[in-house]
């Protein structure tokens, strides 16, 4: 275990509810990790219900802003298929791991082009190194932009331009990360796309293909990059942040804004994520504004004082912000 991560374990243990003994946390972490699949499954439905929809929609009515409408839609939803795949690859749809991998290929990493044994070496990677120069992760955000502090909108922009897809070359750059590490994903992946095409042909409507690919490298991706800012971005750790219910559902779905719960007790489902952080009593809890304010002008080293955090100094453009 590195350093970071042993004192950010260090601080998560001497930080539960001060009315609970060490046995009944333990107890109640061991009954929060047991995953129920129906939960994951009822999810899952209805990402896809909800994909299903918006394609149904532009089906119906195939103007150019119920399309663009639907492949914003569309976007939003294949983000929700990729937590969904992030929980496969913890192993927490279900404890039978054939089957939680045949789900989370299938009906969540497959759909969005992406391979779940690729994406589980780079996340496992991820989780074991964090904050480190061995976090794969933190090759994604070296260019300027990513530079703290950023200016206000700077987020926003780079939202917008995600969208239009100007920022593709990034999304390649993850996808080549991400390479299958199985002979069954190599076939898989592109069979499945094959299968999806077919049904879509077979239903007169193979054009709503287009919709639906087009809002990978753009609406999906450029959610992804405002994770990117919100999670780890300046400090060894991870930001622990509370935000409003409309974001949670639709730019944060399946409690993905619970971050540092994730890394605290990454074998916890989505679903139980709220009961895990009610343990925590101590580790302070800031609004998502706060994060993004941190990311600007704000007292850089107040806020990691205050919130318990180690800075980064490569995610800074001025080292004299934090010397």
């Amino acid at each position: 275990m590195n350093q970071n991560r042993k004192n950010s374990t260090e601080r998560s243990s001497s930080s539960y509810h001060p009315g609970l003994t060490k046995q009944e946390i333990h107890r109640q972490l061991k009954q929060l990790a047991k995953p129920q699949l129906w939960k994951f499954v009822v999810a899952l439905a209805m990402d896809w219900l909800v994909i299903g929809g918006a394609m149904l929609c532009a089906a119906i009515w195939p103007v150019w802003w119920v399309c663009l409408a639907s492949v914003i839609v569309i976007g939003t939803r294949q983000h929700a298929l990729g937590v969904l795949g992030h929980e496969a690859a913890h192993y927490t749809a279900t404890r039978n791991r054939k089957t939680n991998d045949t789900i989370g290929m299938l009906l969540c990493f497959w759909p969005i082009g992406g391979s779940l044994t690729g994406y589980r070496s780079f996340h496992q990677r991820h989780h074991r190194h964090l904050g480190t120069e061995h976090d794969p992760e933190r090759h994604f955000f070296k260019a300027e932009e990513w530079k703290i502090p950023v200016k206000t909108a700077a987020p926003m922009w780079r939202f917008i331009r995600g969208c239009l897809g100007m920022q593709i070359l990034d999304y390649a750059k993850l996808i080549h990360s991400l390479i299958p590490k199985s002979k069954i994903e190599w076939v898989g992946i592109p069979m499945w796309w094959m299968g999806f095409a077919t049904i879509l042909w077979m239903l007169d409507s193979l054009w709503l293909l287009g919709l639906y690919a087009i809002a990978i490298p753009t609406v999906f991706w450029a959610l992804i990059e405002v994770r990117g800012w919100t999670e780890h971005r300046g400090i060894h750790e991870t930001h622990r942040y509370h935000t409003n219910r409309l974001l949670q559902e639709i730019v944060f779905p399946h409690n993905v804004w619970m971050h540092y719960e994730h890394h605290q007790w990454c074998y916890i489902p989505f679903y139980n994520l709220p009961h895990a952080r009610a343990l925590d009593q101590k580790t302070p809890v800031v609004q998502l504004k706060e994060v993004f304010e941190f990311l600007g002008t704000a007292d850089h080293r107040n806020y990691a004082t205050t919130n318990g955090y180690e800075l980064t100094p490569d995610h800074f453009s001025d080292q004299a912000l934090i010397s």
